[in-house]
């Protein structure tokens, strides 16, 4: 069933909808499942923020459960590069339950990860009529600690057993508010749905626009102090000058008693509106969530994916000049754009591993403004591959590399030692997918509360924070997280955790967005570059890249193979599609959990190259990198190119020395590199620099800064070369052409 209604509506009117309906019993048992989930786009309508979707009473969930593991957990040091990685996960397990005057418990469907295990739930949904979108899909929330079920991890801080940590509808029914041309679209599995012909008249007799709540209790949330927050700050850099992390994402919590979580929601989408945002309220499991979150985590449109992430932050000014100096100090500052930087490069990477080779774009690198902060976004879009689907690209990418960092299996581990708990909801997602249709679409939740109740209150946690880096100041990051907590403990409490800031929050009608100002020549350059392929093919596919396998053996080439030792870096797949779309076959190799020795690995595979791929930590840490690297100095071998970590591990295998850099961590930073021939402009990422002791290697280039520090080395008589840089980085000038020139060879 479905009923289009040209009615003249509101740009919140989703809301006012939902408190209607919730006060006339439209949520009832009477109909289905009292469950409420609204995927609500506030503020101006914008290429994000055309529709609003509302699920009416479904009659059929999907649960996932924290699991109990008995096996012994192995003592792990993130902070040091010291990671617990297991080889094949607890499989994940998805109860599905009835609507019968209650949820009842019907079946299990189990998956090695969470990919896997959601495309189990395509047998429970309905056949699609067409590609448009239609009840029938998966809607609702993914918490972020199922992260154990997209990443090799084993978390020492897991929520207890029994958690629930994913909660999806089937939406037997939907009603779409089109912001655009202010139109309704009620849609339902039922023909002649009597919840639907009740909601119509509903419509078409006319909605209220809400009584606003009145203004939260005053309490003061228990969180964190500020000079434990800022050693937070100072651990992580630590950590980062030891080679462990480019980038940590760490959030402070604030938690207490609030009256009710609904009208936290309405309060947060009249001061703080945003396009993402969302409400999900599961009565039975006594939970409920609202976000007014600015962030996407993943669209798909057909073989079309994409993901906005943003990094950068800085708060409103008082005054639309106070505001453009804002921006213009965020654009200027080389912190803030190597961490925008090293997103675009991680998320190009995410997307990478499940796009084709040339689809990966970057584009739409802009600031949005929200009443109290203001952010550089960016999005970043490919193509899925043919066998691909909407549930590989939401493994793939989640959780976002926003929340997390770089490299994100380093950080995630981090992370987990450093907040010492669960994340639950927050930098998890709420949104929907349909594999029938190939549509989806999923938030970052932050600017969340969570909230549960126990007896007759509820008790909620909010939690913010921001990107740390080498060129983190502790003081500030902790007013950054402050002013990103502002609006929704304002909500939730009437407390205002920035209040010592000297910038005001700036009214809800202030949501804008703004064109990335070209402060300097660099930035300019970058606009340029970013609305192009990164790297276009330049010549046909020889094949796609294979992930090695024991036992895989391969023939001859007739073409270049490139063998690359994969070191859990974030940025890797970026470096296997250059390769890809020059011409080459790329065998992925793990660099750690591998016991097979290199030689056996040139025989099986028989490559034309091998590249020693970047990493966090220090060589030492991939055996297999290592092996390679001594190998190739002792005897000569098929052209080999190490990049960061392998660089280093050439410089070792040549008894240089690796140590910290005396000039700092450098990442995600468009740098001078200076050769005999040429300067170079490429993004450097490390912490660990080498040190000549000898002239087995030959140093080729250094940083244009000192002179001093070795960025490129070469062996006398043999193709044997390292760089110090990322070739393939979105701030690289023209990297690919040195992944070309190694080819050729």
């Amino acid at each position: 069933m479905r009923t289009d209604l040209a009615v003249q509506t509101r740009p919140d009117f989703s809301l006012d909808l939902q408190s209607h309906l919730r006060e006339s019993g439209l949520f009832s048992s009477d109909f289905g499942a009292p469950d409420e989930l609204l995927l609500h786009s506030g503020g101006p309508i914008s290429d994000l923020s055309k529709r609003s979707l509302m699920m009416g009473p479904t009659t059929m969930r999907f649960i996932v459960r924290q699991t109990h593991d008995s096996t012994p957990l192995r003592p792990s040091s993130p902070l040091t590069g010291a990671i617990a990685l297991q080889v094949k996960p607890s499989p994940m397990t998805i109860e599905i339950e009835t609507w019968e005057n209650g949820w009842v418990p019907q079946n299990r469907v189990q998956g090695t990860d969470l990919a896997s295990a959601l495309r189990g739930l395509t047998a429970y949904l309905p056949e699609a009529t067409g590609n448009s979108f239609q009840p029938g899909g998966l809607a609702g929330l993914l918490t972020y600690d199922l992260v154990q079920y997209t990443e090799p991890l084993r978390l020492q801080h897991t929520p207890e057993p029994d958690t629930v940590l994913m909660i999806l509808y089937r939406a037997d029914r939907w009603i779409a508010h089109n912001r655009e041309d202010s139109t309704i679209e009620i849609s339902s599995l039922i023909e002649d749905d009597p919840w639907a012909v009740e909601v119509c008249q509903q419509i078409e007799n006319g909605i209220p626009s809400r009584v606003q709540p009145p203004n939260p209790l005053h309490r003061i949330p228990q969180t964190e102090s500020d000079a434990e927050h800022a050693e937070k700050v100072r651990k992580t850099q630590s950590a980062i000058r030891e080679g462990v992390l480019y980038q940590l994402n760490y959030g402070r919590t604030w938690s207490e008693e609030i009256d009710d979580p609904w009208d936290v929601f309405q309060r947060l989408n009249r001061d703080n509106p945003a396009p993402l945002s969302a409400w999900l309220h599961a009565p039975d499991l006594q939970v409920a969530i609202a976000s007014s979150s600015p962030e996407l985590l993943l669209k798909q449109e057909g073989k079309t994916v994409s993901t906005r992430p943003i990094k950068g932050t800085r708060p409103r000014g008082d005054d639309d000049e106070h505001d453009a100096n804002l921006r213009g100090e965020l654009v200027g500052s080389r912190k803030e754009i190597s961490e925008h930087l090293m997103l675009v490069d991680l998320e190009r990477n995410d997307l990478g591993r499940i796009c084709k080779s040339g689809s990966i774009q970057w584009k739409r690198w802009r600031i949005e403004s929200y009443p109290n902060v203001q952010h550089m976004v960016s999005e970043i879009s490919g193509e899925l591959c043919d066998e691909m689907d909407g549930f590989d690209a939401l493994q793939s990418i989640f959780p976002g590399g926003s929340i997390t960092g770089c490299p994100k299996t380093a950080t995630i581990a981090a992370i987990d030692a450093l907040e010492q708990k669960p994340r639950r909801a927050w930098t998890g997602s709420i949104g929907h997918i349909d594999p029938r249709t190939h549509q989806s679409q999923w938030n970052i939740l932050i600017r969340t509360l969570e909230a549960h109740q126990r007896d007759d209150s509820w008790h909620a946690t909010v939690q913010a924070g921001g990107g740390l880096v080498i060129g983190s100041d502790p003081f500030n990051e902790v007013e950054e997280a402050k002013w990103k907590a502002q609006a929704i403990c304002k909500a939730a409490w009437d407390h205002c955790p920035a209040s010592q800031t000297t910038h005001s929050p700036r009214g809800s009608n202030s949501v804008s967005i703004h064109p990335i100002p070209p402060v300097t020549h660099s930035i300019q350059r970058l606009i340029e570059s970013q609305c192009t392929d990164l790297v276009p093919p330049t010549k046909p596919f020889v094949a796609d890249p294979i992930r090695w396998q024991p036992g895989l053996c391969l023939p001859k080439p007739t073409s270049p193979r490139v063998l690359f030792v994969d070191n859990l870096d974030s940025f890797s797949w970026n470096i296997i599609h250059a390769f890809s779309t020059l011409g080459a076959q790329v065998v992925i190799v793990p660099g750690r959990l591998n016991s097979t020795k290199s030689e056996q690995l040139i025989v099986d595979l028989k490559p034309t190259h091998i590249v020693l791929g970047p990493g966090p930590g220090r060589p030492e840490q991939s055996p297999i990198t290592m092996q390679f690297a001594k190998s190739a100095l002792r005897e000569e071998t098929v052209p080999l190119l190490g990049i960061c970590l392998g660089h280093q591990a050439l410089g070792l295998a040549a008894g240089w020395t690796l140590s910290p850099s005396e000039y700092g961590a450098v990442h995600g930073v468009p740098d001078g590199i200076q050769s005999e021939e040429s300067l170079q402009i490429m993004t450097r990422y490390h912490s660990l620099a080498l040190t000549a002791t000898n002239e087995i290697l030959t140093i080729t280039a250094t940083d244009s800064a000192t002179n001093r520090l070795i960025m490129a080395i070469q062996h006398p008589k043999w193709p044997i070369w390292g760089v110090q840089y990322h070739p393939e980085s979105a701030g690289s000038v023209g990297g690919v052409s040195i992944l070309a020139d190694f080819l050729s060879q």
